[in-house]
């Protein structure tokens, strides 16, 4: 029996290709996020957002002997009765901070979206043609899986709503398990005990390997609290945690030479080109020619993001283009002074 392995050892063996969650102290909760398997995790609503942004930006990562990770994002609601979004803006700046170029890193995140139970469902056709054009997929996160079993419109077909939803989860969990690709669920808390159970059915925590419930501990702290409450090889427990930003994660690419081409290139297609008249998109060109010819000092203030340095390199300009016109004009209003002088009668 020596040449045995359990399906659970080989599930859980090593730490080779496992995602950071972007916490050390909920990767040690939960042991990180393992290719194959499929996490539930369910709190209050900021603290899912926060979780999947940092586990995008940590999926996003080169693998040693793989291409360029790709990030399906699937989004799970009626939006008739709660609204489910993306922080755009604060994904972004988690890009940036982390290293990437911003535009690249984004083209390798696959958002799709559900507002009915039957729409669900057929997103694992949408998934699976995903995964034929891009074989690098590193991580399938969906917002939500539970939510549409309660929110879809149809009421009066509540059993064929329910087979819906159990049918796409079931799905979703035998084909990334069999691409050995990790899932991360969200669900919702029910409103209860200090320790509430996910807003979802014994078959989705039968389905889940990992169930870990996530709260905030009060305003301004910068600790949440995570619980694990099952997990296949890990006993249930609790920790404090927080996120960290890791610098090193999109640094095989020159970040900031190549983060200002992308925006300037995306400008002129986005921007420049829709300029009705001639004089401004000539306009734009000059400054360009000024955002260049700073780039060092745009590049020294880290602290700025990008396209905000680059106004306050237009505003700069502007004024500089200014002052020398006042002290020009002063210039030649002085001339004009004397020359009037000798030219009046004594």
């Amino acid at each position: 029996m020596s040449g045995f392995t359990s399906g659970l050892e080989l599930l859980l063996s090593g730490s080779k290709g496992t995602l950071s969650t972007g916490s050390p102290e909920l990767d040690a909760l939960v042991g990180g996020i393992r290719k194959g398997m499929f996490y539930l995790f369910y709190g209050e609503k900021e603290l899912i957002e926060t979780l999947f942004r940092y586990l995008i930006a940590n999926a996003l990562k080169p693998q040693e002997g793989s291409g360029r990770p790709v990030v399906v994002y699937m989004l799970c609601g009626n939006y008739r009765k709660e609204r489910t979004e993306i922080g755009t803006e604060e994904l972004v700046e988690l890009v940036e901070a982390s290293g990437y170029g911003m535009e690249e890193a984004l083209r390798r995140i696959h958002i799709l979206t559900a507002s009915s139970a039957d729409q669900q469902a057929l997103l694992i056709d949408e998934l699976i043609g995903v995964l034929e054009r891009e074989p690098e997929v590193s991580l399938v996160l969906i917002r939500g899986i539970f939510k549409l079993h309660f929110d879809d419109a149809r009421i009066r077909n509540r059993h064929v709503v329910r087979e819906e939803v159990q049918r796409s989860i079931n799905r979703f969990g035998q084909l990334c398990a069999e691409r050995g690709i990790p899932i991360v669920a969200s669900g919702r808390p029910k409103k209860a005990k200090l320790i509430p159970k996910p807003e979802s059915s014994s078959f989705l925590r039968h389905v889940a390997n990992a169930i870990v419930y996530i709260r905030g501990r009060g305003k301004g702290s910068r600790f949440n609290r995570a619980f694990l409450l099952s997990h296949p090889g890990k006993p249930p427990g609790s920790a404090e945690y927080a996120f960290e930003v890791n610098g090193e994660l999109g640094r095989d690419t020159p970040p900031f030479r190549q983060t200002f081409h992308e925006l300037v290139a995306r400008l002129r297609r986005e921007f420049q080109e829709a300029l009705i008249r001639v004089e401004r998109r000539e306009a734009f060109d000059l400054l360009i020619e000024a955002w260049s010819a700073e780039l060092g000092a745009v590049s020294f203030a880290e602290t700025v993001k990008l396209l905000d340095l680059l106004f306050l390199v237009s505003v700069v300009e502007n004024r500089s283009v200014g002052e020398a016109l006042r002290r020009r004009v002063e210039g030649l209003d002085e001339r004009m002074t004397r020359i009037e002088e000798r030219l009046r009668p004594d």
